[in-house]
């Protein structure tokens, strides 16, 4: 298991809204090239935008850009 690479990708879903969107839409897919397991990804595979933004709210604000989530 990498903690690292799911807050890599939390981190990158805060910032690109693109990445968000691929993210929500196809975990799988958004995640090639990151290093995570099965398991990592099927709970990736999970997330709403509601339980995805009350991960990056826990994001320090200053790296947060959330603008235009609601559109999504």
């Amino acid at each position: 298991m990498s903690q690292i690479e799911i807050e890599r990708v939390i981190g990158r879903a805060a910032i690109d809204a693109s990445f968000r969107q691929a993210l929500l839409s196809n975990a799988r897919q958004a995640c090639e090239g990151y290093d995570m397991t099965e398991d990592e990804i099927g709970g990736l595979e999970q997330l709403d935008l509601e339980s995805l933004m009350a991960m990056v709210g826990t994001l320090d604000r200053r790296i947060s850009d959330t603008d235009g989530a609601d559109s999504m």
